[in-house]
């Protein structure tokens, strides 16, 4: 029987080691830069990303390995947006994973500074990759870069920006969810099939699921935060409702899951339980 903790666990700690080799020492000057990239990296929670970024690899019929440099890549440039996000000039936290976040604890030049320095080794670790045909050398970074920027996640805070302000609507809330969330979770089983020269059913397939698992992992999240309060009137829950939003992200989990059809079982299901595991979890 799959144990989908046990492969978490273990895709995790291969994450984890390879993030510890790739960053620069914690001594190394600029130290507080290097201690404050560090301190936003770890720990880390399941490193869900990287993980379906390895997952997509041996989906695609290839090795994880492969894809490793890849999945760091995308980890290090989920980190450099969560550091931002937290800035007092965008989401303002001052707490993330229990404890102070980034610029609390460093100041807010640091923070910023660092999450620069975190997306510029997101792309040195994915020009680290060199797909083999038909895929062409700088593909893998070209597919961060789409998910990365004013087409990906950063239009998808500007947009998150102006929907906080008062200006929201359903709409608005797809494009954030589209963009802030799911093209980073798009990007990772993409670049992970690539990596390994996956056929193009394949990687169509791990598209589909991955566009789908995003904006089932973005509307989980938002019932999570919510709990037991009555959703803001100009928020997801407050759009959809709790129950249209539950109804949302379900539907969702059976696209991604219903994509993963033409894959061989062994590398459909820790793809499939990971999509469930989404809408199941209660953190």
């Amino acid at each position: 029987m799959f144990e989908l903790n046990v492969y978490l666990e273990e895709k995790r700690r291969v994450v984890d080691a390879a993030l510890e080799e790739a960053l620069p020492a914690p001594g190394r000057r600029p130290a507080i830069l290097h201690e404050a990239m560090r301190y936003a990296v770890f720990p880390g929670g399941k490193r869900l990303r990287p993980v379906l970024c390895l997952a997509a690899a041996e989906a695609a019929g290839g090795r994880a390995d492969s894809a490793l440099p890849a999945a760091l890549a995308v980890e290090l440039l989920h980190t450099y947006t969560l550091v931002h996000d937290d800035l007092p000039c965008m989401d303002d936290d001052a707490m993330r994973r229990g404890r102070p976040t980034c610029h609390v604890r460093y100041g807010i030049a640091n923070a910023v500074l660092a999450g620069d320095a975190l997306q510029a080794l997101a792309f040195e670790l994915a020009a680290r990759t060199d797909p083999p045909a038909p895929y062409p050398a700088g593909r893998v970074v070209s597919e961060l870069a789409r998910a990365a920027g004013s087409l990906g996640v950063v239009g998808g805070q500007v947009e998150d920006i102006a929907f906080e302000d008062g200006q929201g609507n359903a709409e608005t809330v797809a494009f954030i969810h589209r963009h802030k969330t799911a093209d980073l979770f798009r990007a990772a089983l993409r670049m992970g099939a690539i990596a390994v020269g996956s056929p193009a059913e394949r990687l169509e397939a791990l598209t589909v699921y991955g566009d789908n698992l995003g904006l089932a992992f973005q509307i989980a999240d938002d019932l999570l935060d919510a709990g037991d309060l009555k959703p803001d009137p100009m928020s997801c829950l407050g759009i959809y409702g709790l129950a249209g939003a539950r109804e949302r992200a379900t539907q969702h989990v059976d696209r991604a899951v219903a994509a993963l059809e033409g894959l061989p079982p062994e590398g459909a299901e820790p793809l499939a339980a990971v999509a469930r595991y989404v809408v199941e979890r209660k953190h």
